[in-house]
């Protein structure tokens, strides 16, 4: 029987099945065993996905590298994530020497008059955190000047290891690639082709390609497969539809008490058909009439080498892609050697893999692109600065509460103890604000913005998210503070003041991302969802998509979690030698996180889609900042704390710009090269391997393409089958 994600009542059996289909782990490769003695099994597919259920768990103490299944891009995340381990664990050696000689300081216990109440006072109040900050040894000049150089010192190891890690990063990627078996490695994604024509564009690209795409004529290019895309926008509508209908059937089977026959229901049914039957007469009109041809193609070649080749020889420049983009597709000045079609010129690329694929955008025309990432761009602008204005104003009102302005300014501590109380519990409620604020709104926030965009490839749309999520993370959580507390108040080392909020945020920082984690409220609330689903048995008004979605683990967001670490990473550097205790905060706070997600993912994750190495190309690129924002936030604060410039801080401020600015890494690059792995499997010995493919997670195809796999593997095991039998023949 034919999968019907829109069955009512669900099928709770097929909707464990695919749950298991999704989890995070590899398929058992069953079908390729050589094993003597077991005869060759039938993999069974989920119906829904096409991906298999039976799977092979993976155990907890496993390395990283087993995680390549999922692509690229997660097993270069947990190694991200122990490199910034790994800088945090460097620079609190330089935090253990700060933090002892802050501790034997005598800064704090000094007393200095009080212009107000002219008692002499002393110049800290009685704290730990403050004891154990740079504002116990400013009267120790020598101290301060040795753990400057300390940190310059740590800053240009910091750039040694950062290039060594980027070839690491590389190194990884290319074994990764060496050992999956991926479509992308046979694939390129062609674009600006000429959409009106009445022609067979699938043949019509395969000679193309065969014949024109290299320059040797000795090399005989093979293309195995040719997968068209579409503008949907017909096929989004039609869904909306049905959406819009099976709320109806919903409300009317629960006025009729489930009755399945009552006129509504049946009206609804009547109308769910209708739109389904239409968006299978459009994916069908789309496939053989090239109707909604969005001038997109993926072309898959016999071997990895061809596809390298191709690419090789059919280079563009961003100048060529304006000129097109502004002559509506036609590119002036075509040489004749170049790949062309009607004086279109033909822009190749490298494909990213089919599930990184944001489908519904991959047809969005690039002026519509222009305009929506325009509109995000001034959305974010408006977002970040309401944010910023909203912990800027509560935090304002809290310090008011407890705080003469007047006395606030000229730093007076609080001797009544009932007030004492109350600026700590301030300070924690201020710290507590940002926290929750970046966890709890920040974060949907900028994923709604980055929607805007109508980005075409999950990576890129991590590498926006990332960007915009680690930004307004570290403003909230930094700038603000030093606004309020320095700029404003010039509250440094005062009770409740600069010092003693950052201190209370690294701790809470560190604490609350693994403690969330680790309980995980969202899948606490999923399995609530099933449970309450599950017990309804016949009342259930779930499809079986929703049945099938609600039995799956939660996704895993990738760009969320590297905007936090990478947050942390810029925090810690910025304030890290004025707070030293945040350092180890923020190390204690990584290692557990990475114990927490690693658990997380292998066991209360699912992942639908692959991410490629750019995101942790561009995540490195982000991590780099600290090497700027270390002498930077050193040089900040020692300008108030001793009202002048450091010359060490600001030496390294030179050396971090000098970084951002010249292109070190390629350098290092370019003078160590890493050679690129070729797969030496043909794509049709390969394509049984492959999880998915561009036709199986294309919208027009998807459906029929699932469908012939299935058969495809079952032919695959019956093939298997004869060899098990002729094999065993020959024994007896």
């Amino acid at each position: 029987m034919d999968y019907n994600p829109l069955q009512m009542p669900c099928d709770w059996n097929v909707a464990r099945k695919h749950a298991l289909a999704r989890r995070t782990a590899p398929d058992t490769k069953a079908r390729l065993d050589d094993d003597d003695d077991e005869e060759p099994k039938k993999p069974e597919t989920c119906p829904c996905c096409g991906f298999e259920i039976e799977r092979k768990e993976i155990p907890y103490c496993d390395d990283i590298k087993s995680l390549k299944f999922l692509g690229a891009g997660f097993p270069l995340f947990y190694n991200f994530l122990k490199f910034c381990i790994l800088l945090l664990c460097l620079q609190s050696l330089v935090a253990l020497f700060n933090i002892l000689s802050n501790y034997n300081g005598e800064f704090c216990q000094q007393k200095t008059l009080n212009p107000i109440s002219l008692q002499m006072e002393p110049n800290c109040q009685e704290s730990m955190f403050l004891k154990l900050s740079i504002a116990n040894k400013l009267n120790n000049s020598e101290v301060v000047v040795f753990i400057q150089k300390a940190n310059l010192i740590m800053l240009i190891i910091m750039i040694i290891l950062l290039q060594i890690f980027r070839r690491h990063q590389k190194k990884l990627d290319n074994q990764i690639d060496e050992s999956q078996l991926t479509p992308s490695d046979y694939t390129i994604i062609v674009t600006n082709i000429p959409k009106t024509l009445n022609v067979n564009y699938r043949w019509e690209l395969t000679n193309l390609f065969q014949n024109y795409a290299v320059s040797d004529n000795n090399f005989q290019i093979t293309v195995t497969k040719v997968v068209l895309i579409y503008d949907i926008t017909e096929i989004l509508v039609e869904e909306a539809k049905i959406q819009k209908t099976l709320q109806k059937k919903k409300i009317a089977l629960q006025t009729s008490n489930m009755k399945y026959d009552c006129q509504d229901v049946r009206d609804s049914e009547v109308e769910i058909e209708i739109s389904q039957k239409r968006i299978k007469d459009l994916q069908e009109e789309y496939f053989w009439t090239n109707r909604q041809f969005s001038g997109i193609a993926f072309v898959s070649f016999e071997s990895e080498k061809m596809k390298d080749l191709v690419l090789s020889q059919n280079t563009h420049t961003l100048y060529d892609k304006i000129k097109t983009f502004l002559y509506s597709g036609k590119t002036p000045g075509l040489d004749e050697m170049e790949l062309q079609w009607q004086a279109q010129k033909l822009f190749i690329e490298q494909a990213p893999e089919p599930n990184d694929i944001l489908w519904e955008n991959l047809a969005t025309l690039t002026q519509d692109k222009i305009v929506a990432r325009i509109k995000g761009f001034f959305i974010n602008i408006i977002v970040q600065g309401i944010t910023f204005f909203i912990i800027y104003y509560l935090s304002i009102r809290c310090i008011r509460l407890v705080y003469n302005e007047e006395l606030e300014k000229r730093k007076i501590g609080v001797d009544d103890k009932e007030k004492l109380k109350n600026v700590q519990m301030i300070s924690f409620a201020i710290a507590s604000t940002i926290v929750l604020i970046n966890k709890l709104f920040i974060e949907p926030l900028m994923k709604w913005i980055t929607k805007i965009e109508r980005i075409s490839t999950n990576t890129k749309f991590q590498i926006s998210y990332a960007n915009k999520l680690t930004i307004s993370l570290f403003v909230n959580a930094a700038i603000v503070s030093y606004v309020i507390d320095i700029l404003i108040f010039s509250n440094v080392y005062g009770f409740g003041g600069f010092i003693y909020n950052e201190t209370l945020i690294f701790i809470l920082n560190a604490a609350i991302a693994p403690l969330i984690w680790l309980i995980d409220p969202w899948t606490l609330i999923r399995k609530l969802q099933r449970d309450h689903q599950a017990q309804k048995v016949n009342d259930c008004l779930l499809t079986q998509k929703e049945a099938n979605e609600i039995m799956e683990e939660v996704d895993y967001q990738l760009a969320m979690r590297y905007a936090d670490i990478i947050k942390t990473m810029w925090f810690t550097f910025f304030f890290g030698t004025a707070i030293p205790l945040g350092v180890f905060s923020s190390l204690i706070g990584l290692s557990l996180f990475y114990l927490v997600d690693k658990y997380n993912i292998l066991r209360r994750r699912t992942v639908k889609e692959s991410i490629s190495q750019e995101l942790s190309w561009q995540m490195i690129n982000m991590l780099e900042f600290v090497l700027l924002f270390n002498p930077l936030g050193n040089t900040a604060v020692s300008l108030f704390l001793n009202q002048n410039f450091d010359i060490y801080s600001t030496l390294g401020v030179i050396i971090g710009l000098s970084f951002q600015i010249l292109p070190i890494h390629r350098f290092v690059d370019s003078m160590f090269p890493i050679k690129n792995f070729e797969e030496p499997v043909s794509y049709k010995k390969a394509q049984i391997e492959f999880d998915t493919d561009y036709d199986r997670e294309n919208p027009v195809t998807k459906q029929k393409a699932i469908a012939e796999y299935s058969l495809q593997l079952q032919g695959i095991t019956q093939e298997r089958k004869v060899e098990y039998q002729i094999m065993h023949e020959d024994h007896q």
